[in-house]
């Protein structure tokens, strides 16, 4: 290819001039370089482990599969109250009770500590989940009133004057937050719940008053809505610092409420406690 140039002097200040031929050849040569350049390699085959490639690809599987749906609590509750004539109401330990005296119309203990509960949601279904209890083996003290709520005692093992007939605590649904080592959707209340065939069909407004007969016939503690409460959820405040919700301030209270009348002696039941899939 010929490339002309007009090399005649002129005068200083303006500029050789190009011929179009120049610019035109010049605009070739470009169109050529970017046509060239936007060339793509040919795809990679797959990656041997018997045959050498400079380049090529691996595919990359995962499978998840389902888990269950659990829960895990305190084994044991413990409550002590000295008899003052007064109708007291106290939160359940989690740990067995000492030294309780009484103190003007309540009573003081030492030794107590919060009660667990935590749900372990596997399932990845995101179907909510619904906690329940019944009752049996139940010898507690005639009149009785045992309660789940957000809220109680402010120490455990301590308790509070109040009628029978006037739970002293405000009704508060339980808080919930992630367990260590678990990305969970927290659980959110839900407005609908059905379980017939636990006995109940309605969402539990707090405080619960505790019952149920049967596995057919039981109480709703508290109903997680669909798509929430996935992963590991514990009934408390706080930022778990280790596994089993180490670290947290737990608020699920089970408050008890006994007459002033009620004679000495122990008493106790048994709370059987489900997990089901569904608010």
């Amino acid at each position: 290819m010929t490339i002309l140039c007009d090399r005649r002097y002129r005068h200083p200040g303006t500029r050789y001039r190009v011929p179009l031929l120049v610019a035109a050849a010049l605009g070739v040569v470009l169109s050529m370089g970017l046509v060239y350049g936007s060339s793509s390699p040919a795809s990679a085959a797959a990656c041997s482990t018997t045959a050498g490639a400079a380049s090529c690809t691996v595919t990359a599987n995962l499978t998840v599969t389902a888990g269950t749906l659990t829960l895990e609590s305190s084994p044991n509750l413990y409550w002590g109250i000295v008899q003052s004539g007064y109708d007291q109401w106290a939160s359940a330990s989690g740990s067995s009770l000492s030294g309780c005296a009484a103190s003007g119309t309540v009573t003081h203990c030492t030794g107590g500590t919060a009660p667990q509960l935590e749900v372990i949601d596997g399932t990845g279904t995101a179907s909510g989940w619904a906690v329940s209890e019944y009752l049996s083996s139940n010898t507690l003290p005639a009149g009785y009133v045992l309660a789940f709520n957000g809220s109680g005692s402010a120490t455990y093992g301590y308790s509070q004057a109040a009628p029978i007939a006037a739970d002293p605590f405000t009704g508060t649904t339980p808080a919930n937050v992630c367990d260590y080592a678990s990305t969970c959707s927290v659980a959110t209340a839900a407005t609908t719940c059905a379980h017939s065939g636990l006995g109940f069909t309605t969402c539990p407004t707090y405080p619960v008053t505790m019952g149920g007969s049967s596995a057919t016939a039981q109480v709703d503690l508290y109903s997680a809505a669909a798509s929430s409460g996935l992963g590991a959820i514990c009934f408390a405040t706080g930022t778990a610092t280790a596994v089993n919700c180490t670290g947290t301030t737990p608020s699920a209270f089970y408050n008890l409420g006994i007459k002033g009348s009620t004679g000495a002696g122990t008493t106790s039941a048994t709370i059987n406690v489900a997990i089901n899939s569904g608010p």
